[in-house]
């Protein structure tokens, strides 16, 4: 061999040695990482423990009455929000040497929105003082538990288990996955379908109640579902349908509800190196809303270069999720003791649809600077609310117009400011378009935001300032009794929030991270009156968050 050729072998060994080296540097380097598994006649356990805690908390003056001598109320919320919670991740091996894989992962969360005012022995004469938590109550959710047994091509999945590949399902049940050919696996699941959206194992299953909210037992649901997942060089993603079977009869009605039955897809493409397409789709087919599109983002991103990438995506967002968790809560239609009328068991699924599109472009040696500009659109259709059908309270039918808004974002981004602070200024504008903005109000955000690794990348800290202003539709207006889209909220809000955020990796498998708030509110409301604003006492918030995670 000639001396340049064996120059250049070793050389280009050496390169990618380090290539190498620096590739596993940067893998051992992250916190949640897989051990290295050496001996599968052993179980290999590994997981981590996460504890994460929180407060919030406003304070301010008395509100200034809107005619002489009437009546004020606290500006701030009297309520504060706390809460504690401890994560658990356990993953085990090929379990005592076997072919069983174990998996768990589950949370506890502790709390009481009041308890610096319970220490001090105030009573705020309020039962409704937890803020944190599902409906006011302490969590206990336990999100994945499942064994598995893996085979040369098929897979037995059983217990507690989340079907990602089909919309996320839920069950508790079973799973199998048949591995059809290096790209295409086949997977089937049936199981019990626990509330969606549950945070907690006291209501994975509500109660069911009957016409005079009288208990009738624990609701249960089936879920079950095919589909296929494949997997090229260029593209992964899946495709199957789903149905959810109500196995508890309407006892007002004495009838099953409709099954749910929808499809769905999912996936990602690089067609190029500049060209990537993903999509996530859910249709339902049939159920008690009928056929509907229920989630939808299409997504496209080209980079003409290096230094230039552009993205545009669609979006659609159904409130059904939203609908299980309200539905739930909610009481049926009855008297109360003094004669009043109980009617909230009404639940409407409103769909919002959006559109988005960005490009950045990079600047300077090393890509030094780096500006995106971006417009979205949002739309939210109009919606109807039906006439009561109580002859001794008629209403008419009541109809909100749709809600649509436009959204500017520009952002610039300096990665080598002064003192190697990362550095980045972005302004985002909303206005409303039509009779409606969206969510009823405008609003306009300026931030300012650094960031800088320390202590050779093992800490971070970062912080920001942003200027908030937003303005309800009917600011300057007053709610007109029967006119349900004028009573949305007439105030103009502004407000300045400051924020410090850091991370401490302390230990090989320790790090802690922890974060402070504090922000400065001002509300101006409508006198019904002289139809003038009055401007309410300031509120100061602030919030302390707090996390500590270990790994073994």
């Amino acid at each position: 061999m000639r001396r340049g050729v064996r120059f250049a072998v070793a050389l280009g060994a050496v390169v990618a040695t380090a290539g190498v080296a620096r590739a596993q540097s940067v893998e051992e380097e992250r916190f949640f990482i897989d051990k290295e598994d050496e001996d599968e006649d052993k179980t290999l356990w590994q997981g981590s423990l996460t504890s994460t805690s929180f407060i919030f908390r406003e304070s301010g003056g008395q509100s200034t009455a809107l005619v002489a001598g009437g009546a004020t109320v606290p500006n701030a919320s009297p309520f504060n929000r706390l809460f504690t919670e401890l994560r658990a991740q356990i993953d085990g091996r090929h379990v005592k040497g076997g072919r069983w894989d174990l998996r768990a992962d589950g949370r506890a969360r502790a709390v009481n929105g009041d308890l610096i005012n319970d220490a001090l022995g105030i009573d705020r004469g309020d039962p409704n003082r937890i803020q944190s938590g599902q409906f006011g109550e302490n969590e206990y959710e336990v999100r994945e538990l499942y064994l598995v047994r893996g085979g040369r091509r098929t897979d037995l999945f059983l217990g507690r288990q989340v079907i990602g590949d089909l919309a996320a399902v839920k069950i508790d049940g079973i799973r199998l996955d048949y591995a059809k050919s290096a790209r295409w696996t086949y997977l089937g699941f049936v199981g019990a379908y626990p509330l969606r959206g549950s945070r907690s194992v006291l209501t994975d299953y509500p109660r069911g109640v009957d016409a005079t909210n009288s208990d009738t037992g624990r609701v249960v649901p089936v879920a079950g579902g095919f589909g296929g997942a494949y997997r090229t060089s260029r593209t992964y993603g899946a495709i199957g349908g789903v149905a959810i079977v109500p196995t508890s009869k309407d006892t007002r009605t004495g009838t099953f509800e409709k099954p749910r039955v929808f499809v769905t897809t999912n996936g990602y493409a690089r067609r190029s190196p500049k060209l990537d397409l993903y999509h996530y789709v859910v249709v339902d087919v049939t159920g008690s809303a009928g056929f509907a599109l229920t989630n939808l983002t299409l997504g496209v991103q080209y980079k003409p270069s290096m230094r230039l990438r552009t993205n545009l995506s669609v979006n659609r967002i159904d409130t059904e999720a939203f609908e299980q968790q309200v539905a739930n809560q909610l009481e049926n239609v009855g008297n109360t003791i003094d004669g009043g009328v109980i009617n909230n068991a009404e639940v409407q699924r409103i769909a919002a649809d959006s559109v988005r599109g960005t490009v950045s472009g990079a600047f300077g040696r090393i890509n030094r600077f780096e500006l995106t500009t971006g417009l979205s659109a949002r739309r939210r259709p109009e919606v109807r609310l039906a006439a009561s059908a109580d002859p001794n309270n008629p209403i008419m039918d009541k109809t909100l117009p749709e809600a649509k808004a436009i959204e500017l974002i520009v952002q610039a981004v300096d990665r080598r400011f002064l003192g190697d602070i990362r550095l980045d200024l972005s302004f985002i504008r909303g206005v409303g378009l039509g009779q409606a903005s969206y969510a009823r109000s405008t609003s306009q955000i300026i931030r300012l935001g650094g960031a800088k690794d320390l202590k050779d990348g093992k800490a971070e800290v970062q912080g920001d300032v942003a200027i908030v202003s937003t303005a309800d539709d009917n600011a300057g207006a007053v709610c007109a009794p029967g006119q349900v889209d004028t009573c949305y909220g007439s105030a103009n809000t502004s407000a300045v929030q400051g924020s410090v955020v850091g991370y401490y990796r302390f230990k090989k498998d320790w790090f802690g991270a922890a974060s402070a708030s504090v922000g400065l509110q001002k509300i101006t409301i409508t006198d019904p009156m002289a139809m003038t604003g009055v401007p309410q006492s300031s509120i100061i918030n602030s919030s302390l968050f707090l996390r500590v995670g270990y790994r073994f």
